[in-house]
């Protein structure tokens, strides 16, 4: 059972490696984030100001309840389903899941895309990319702001859409890694954003750090490992050095890894000038990442 469960996992990151997000094709977190959009406006509504702080934290308990609960028993059911029938649709459904739950192809080709879009076009071509990577508005208007944007947000999904999914389904298995990418996807829009959610969003806030707190120490560990004994434009003993220091996930060894600074300037060290080719350097660095894992799980599958 434990060979078929990396089997699936390693098959699972093959299909998102060669394949990569199919946009005309149903995929399950936009029907996720379509349920936590409706169920924002049922459970908070538009008066919040009517709302004691008390009855938004509660609101807001019931609103990781009831997105995680039809979350878990969906895939429990088709995974369970699915080995019960025989081992190879297991295996094909697990693998299934776990490509939805990584973003390793689309984080390399729009990364990629925002540095070309600069050199291409010039800065208007280079936002409107980075809008579509990061998918939120963005406000920076100069190519070093925009590349530090680009990488910050490159380093942070390295870990959050990549590696700590992974680590998850290899510890719990695909029903784990939908509920630490659902999560992540609430956080993103609820977790103490804005006045709004400043108390909705307590316990969804407080979840995802709790969730995030191994996975996001191993994504950093293994973008220092990628940037010292990968190849690369990377300066590795800088990236070990800047992680030790600043720890914070992937993003403070992407950090060192490149030299520059990121997070709005608050992690890494200002060695030089951030340009549009670092986008290039973050893109492979998340790679060697995301190739590190499959190789642990090639590693796996021979020898356990």
């Amino acid at each position: 059972m434990f060979k078929l469960h990396i089997f699936a996992l390693l098959l699972g990151t093959i299909l998102d490696f060669i394949i990569g997000p199919l946009y005309t094709v149903w995929n399950p977190f936009d029907s996720i984030g379509r349920w936590i959009k409706f169920l924002d406006r049922a459970l908070l509504g538009d008066e919040i100001i009517l709302l004691e702080d008390s009855k938004q934290k509660s609101l807001g308990l019931w609103m990781l309840f009831l997105v995680l609960l039809p979350v878990v028993a969906v895939v429990s059911f088709f995974v369970i389903l699915g080995y019960e029938i025989a081992p190879f649709v297991g295996v094909i459904i697990e693998a299934i899941t776990t490509y939805f739950c990584l973003e390793a192809n689309r984080l390399f080709y729009l990364g990629r895309e925002v540095m070309n879009s600069y050199y291409g076009d010039g800065i208007p071509a280079m936002r409107h990319a980075l809008e579509l990577l990061t998918g939120g508005d963005v406000e920076e208007d100069d190519e070093e702001s925009l590349t530090a944007r680009a990488v910050t947000y490159i380093a942070n999904e390295a870990g959050d859409s990549v590696v700590s999914p992974l680590f998850v389904m290899f510890l719990f298995g695909p029903v784990g890694g939908f509920i630490y990418r659902t999560v992540d996807l609430m956080d993103a829009r609820l977790g103490h954003k804005n006045k709004r959610y400043n108390v909705f969003g307590f316990y969804t806030a407080k979840f995802n750090q709790i969730i995030d707190w191994l996975p996001g120490r191993i994504s950093g560990v293994l973008a220092v490992f990628a940037a010292r004994y990968t190849f690369g434009d990377f300066h590795g003993k800088n990236a070990r050095y800047i992680h030790l220091r600043d720890r914070y996930k992937a993003i403070s060894a992407f950090a060192g890894a490149i030299g520059i600074r990121l997070k709005d300037e608050s992690i890494g060290d200002a060695d030089r000038v951030a340009e549009p080719k670092d986008i290039r350097t973050a893109t492979a660095l998340m790679r060697n990442m995301f190739l590190t894992c499959q190789l642990i799980l090639v590693i796996l599958l021979l020898f356990f």
